[in-house]
C-alpha cells in the first residue's frame, strides 16, 4: 500500500510504514552523510531516531542539506 506525504513542499506517494532513514535512501541521499537534517511536521527528528521514526499519511517532511562553499 502507498500513502501520500509532502517532501519539501512536493506531494509524493511512497510505501506505507517507511522510516526517515529509508526515505532518504529512496530519495538517493546518503543518510550516513553529515550535513543532512530532517523535520517532520515542523519537528526536527534526531539522526539517532531516523531508523525508528515511521512516517504517517499526510506527514510534512522537510529535508535540509548543508552545502560547502560560499
Amino acid at each position: 500500500m502507498e500513502m501520500k506525504i509532502s517532501i519539501n513542499s512536493e506531494e509524493k506517494n511512497i510505501k506505507e510504514n517507511i522510516n526517515v532513514y529509508d526515505l532518504l535512501v529512496l530519495m538517493e541521499l546518503d543518510p550516513k552523510q553529515s550535513g543532512i537534517a530532517v523535520a517532520v511536521d515542523r519537528n526536527v527528528v534526531p539522526k539517532s531516531q531516523w531508523k525508528s521514526f515511521i512516517l504517517e499519511e499526510g506527514s510534512d517532511v522537510e529535508i535540509i542539506r548543508a552545502v560547502q562553499g560560499g
